[in-house]
């Protein structure tokens, strides 16, 4: 096992390195964490502004045949209810003004260790806003230079089949495409684009990426087009991630997708597999392609390469684990994680509605990057951590996938509800031991900063890099704790349920965190959130 200075070195001085190795050391010689990024176990190397090496002017590989385009039926809600368990299959029908896409992306490995995503994408976007859009936005992720180790282009665009002009803002982020007239309340409008990214390998070195390579793998979190949300005051959510935060902030939508890619790697991704064929030649690459279709969901990852991957059925959910072949003695363990968050969030929080959930073996992404349907976990074999890892990205299964939020201005509302999930896992899995422990941990973190009386509730830009991960993430989880402790067990267990219910597919607020919370106590809590998420300052700890 390893030792906490080994841990220390892993993680560069992170805090999180500590609860890494929770179950080995104490926490003594524990430096000053400087330097957090998105998820749960983080390196301390500082994201800064990356440019693929000169190397990398990219050498083709062989391109698998393209296919035909996937039709588009927007109007039919039922097509998606293939990704639901049964009991939630209505809940598509929820959703009739929701954003869909139809996706069509190929990938293709290069000979220098690079990557082409080529793709095609259609979707119909309906303006739910009380007022007209004179314009409408598409986020292209893979440029944001700070996570991405990738570049995309943006080709033929159409609006209502007329072809466009884009207005490329935000250093290429932003895609701005003004409208021939207002969309109006209600109204709809069709948008179709092609695009080709290039992602480069890396992940796995800088320790601090979401997208590009490792180990042979492509990770490509939203590598798609995406419609942004608009936010409370009206105005499209394009700007780039602060350092240290989480990237992306959509609504909920519908995806049927498909991937063509070489027939000897695995594909990965969120949603349900609803077909799969297979193309041998004798002078290409042998080929699969795979559909799959989500139920409603904010976002999508895909991954392609060499893991393997192990099935395991709980109640009416399949839990997938893929593992690169010098981890596969993991993937019990993984799983073992995986069930016991499950078995503990579905009872304590409510349902999770979709028929699987992936856990991808992915080092160097960071500790683990939670997507819907999909996790990455960073840090497979590495002790505490990986538990921990796992237990915190299925928790955002449910604190950010299901019950969304604003992840750049509110991060609280899924990162310190996240950290809490450890808790409550603890708990149910390992006993009140366990569950003391972490909060202790948790604890801990506040000796990390000079400024321990900071408020959790603050934008990502408003923290420092070292005091975002300690108060959000520390600070937060401790919060979730002192509401507990004020509610007493059943009241706070059903205000997490009527939370779930109230916010399941949407978008919470922490106002709208605090009235449910005072719904179920029939009691004012300003108070409590004053001290701990609005204002700040000195808190009890038992």
């Amino acid at each position: 096992m390893k030792t906490n200075q080994a841990c220390v070195l892993l993680f560069v001085f992170s805090f999180l390195a500590s609860l890494a190795c929770r179950t080995v050391t104490e926490f003594a010689n524990i430096p000053n964490p400087e330097g957090l990024a998105t998820d749960a176990f983080l390196p301390t190397i500082k994201p800064s502004t990356w440019t693929p090496p000169p190397k990398f002017t990219t050498t083709p590989g062989p391109s698998p045949t393209p296919q035909p385009t996937l039709a588009a039926e927007f109007a039919d809600l039922t097509q998606f209810e293939a990704a639901l368990r049964p009991e939630f299959a209505d809940d598509a029908a929820r959703f009739p003004h929701a954003t869909r896409y139809v996706i069509d992306v190929t990938v293709t490995f290069n000979a220098d260790g690079s990557a082409t995503l080529s793709g095609r994408e259609r979707l119909r976007y309906t303006n739910q806003q009380a007022f007209a859009l004179n314009e409408i936005y598409l986020m292209l992720w893979p440029n944001h230079r700070e996570q991405y180790l990738s570049q995309m282009t943006l080709n033929a665009v159409r609006v209502n089949g007329q072809e466009v002009e884009p207005i490329l803002e935000r250093a290429g982020l932003a895609a701005r495409i003004d409208l021939a007239g207002p969309l109006e309340p209600g109204a709809s409008v069709e948008v179709s684009a092609e695009f080709v990214i290039e992602a480069y390998p890396g992940i796995d070195t800088s320790g601090a990426a979401r997208f590009g390579l490792t180990n042979g793998v492509l990770l490509a979190p939203t590598f798609y087009p995406l419609v942004p949300r608009i936010a409370a005051g009206g105005q499209w959510q394009t700007q780039p991630a602060p350092s240290g935060g989480d990237t992306t902030n959509s609504d909920t939508s519908f995806y049927l997708w498909r991937i063509t890619a070489p027939a000897d790697v695995t594909i990965i991704g969120s949603g349900t597999l609803i077909s799969t064929t297979q193309t041998p030649t004798q002078t290409q690459t042998a080929t699969q392609t795979q559909t799959l279709v989500t139920g409603p969901m904010r976002d999508l990852a895909l991954v392609v390469g060499p893991l393997e991957k192990t099935q395991r059925v709980v109640g009416e959910v399949t839990l997938n684990a893929y593992l690169l072949a010098e981890n596969s003695t993991y993937r019990d363990e993984m799983l073992d994680y995986a069930e016991g968050q499950l078995k503990t969030l579905q009872d304590k929080v409510g349902p999770y509605p979709f028929e699987e959930l992936d856990l991808v073996d992915a080092p160097g992404a960071f500790g683990g990057i939670e997507y819907p349907g999909v996790v990455f976990i960073g840090v497979v074999g590495e002790g505490g951590a990986f538990e921990s890892a796992v237990v915190h990205e299925v928790g955002h299964q449910w604190f950010y996938s299901l019950i969304g939020n604003d992840q750049l201005q509110e991060p609280w509302l899924d990162e310190a509800a996240a950290s809490y999930t450890e808790v409550l896992y603890q708990e149910a899995v390992n006993g009140q031991s366990a569950e003391d422990q972490t909060l202790r941990e948790f604890e801990r973190y506040l000796t990390f900063t000079d400024h321990p009386d900071l408020p959790i509730g603050q934008p990502v830009d408003d923290y420092s890099f070292g005091d975002y991960g300690v108060i959000v993430y520390g600070k937060g989880a401790l919060f979730f704790n002192a509401l507990r402790q004020q509610l007493g067990d059943e009241t706070f267990f059903t205000f997490l349920q009527a939370y779930y219910a109230e916010y399941r597919y949407g978008f919470a607020t922490s106002a709208g965190f605090q009235e449910e919370a005072e719904q179920a106590c029939t009691c004012d809590m300003d108070a409590l959130f004053d001290l701990w998420v609005y204002e700040g300052g000195k808190v009890g700890l038992p």
